[in-house]
């Protein structure tokens, strides 16, 4: 096997929003700067992304939900 960062990266909403778009789905896989989610905070669409290639474990947000700021939206390993 390669040596891999199998460490779990959470995606975190930096802002109060509303989920707009999910792209991704569980167990996709997604790479670095990927769009993850689009969250909608004071009019402005606010593109979320994946900061290493991995894949996605769970999303926990669904469109249409307001999510709170540090509210973890999708895990990825």
């Amino acid at each position: 096997s390669t040596a891999v960062d199998t460490s779990e990266f959470y995606l975190k909403a930096p802002m109060p929003g509303l989920v707009i778009d999910v792209p991704v789905e569980e167990g996709q896989d997604v790479s670095q700067g990927e769009i993850l989610l689009v969250l909608e905070s004071m009019k402005m669409q606010n593109e979320l992304r994946c900061p290493r290639d991995g894949k996605v474990l769970r999303v926990r947000v669904k469109v249409g939900d307001n999510v709170e700021r540090k509210q973890t939206l999708i895990d990825v390993e």
